[in-house]
């Protein structure tokens, strides 16, 4: 069986490098791919959304099949079987609205052992950015991955100083000290994988 997350490489449309924005990235923005749709005014309200990890990742694995299928390839099919293909997929993402009446702005697709949630406020303002009205997102486990992390560890002892007094005599003052360094270990971590379709409504 293949792994799930390889099903996801197939975007619906064709994508371009990840849209570059001022400022801090995100995860989200640091894996998205952005369809060929142009550039739109950012959007004030957007709706994030999940949705449940077998149904996307079915729905893609019937895109894919049904683009092995034809004897044509996508770049020369109709617009009436692009928009049936992007239909589908909006289906799959849980989209009632008419397919006519959206964009599919891209989407961020990876794996990761970090912490995410997509109700922290991050993804919907990335997807805000980037002109978004909908951003619907899934994740599934994968299993345990060794990951190299940094801990911290805490260093105490005393340290001297040697001085002459103004009298000529030496003498040494110790004095404590701690300080805290951090070091690679290496950990068991919870990986997922993750995807995001940023849509817009026209």
């Amino acid at each position: 069986m293949r792994h799930p997350l390889l099903c996801l490489s197939a975007l619906v449309l064709g994508v371009v490098p990840g849209v570059p924005l001022a400022g801090c990235t995100s995860t989200w923005q640091d894996h998205y791919e952005g369809a060929r749709v142009g550039v739109y005014e950012p959007t004030e309200v957007v709706i994030v959304r999940e949705v449940p990890w077998a149904r996307i990742d079915g729905t893609l694995r019937r895109i894919e099949a049904e683009r092995a299928a034809s004897d044509v390839h996508r770049d020369e099919w109709t617009r009436e079987q692009k928009m049936g293909e992007q239909a589908e997929l909006l289906t799959g993402l849980q989209i009632s609205e008419d397919p006519r009446d959206i964009i599919v702005l891209g989407r961020s697709v990876f794996r990761s052992t970090n912490h995410l949630s997509p109700e922290d406020g991050s993804l919907g303002e990335f997807a805000a950015e980037i002109g978004a009205d909908y951003a619907v997102w899934s994740a599934h486990y994968l299993g345990t991955k060794q990951v190299v992390q940094q801990e911290p560890v805490r260093e105490w002892g005393l340290g001297s100083r040697g001085s002459y007094d103004k009298h000529g005599r030496y003498r040494r003052d110790y004095h404590p000290w701690d300080r805290t360094v951090f070091v690679p270990v290496v950990v068991e971590a919870d990986e997922y994988a993750w995807v995001v379709y940023y849509l817009r409504r026209r």
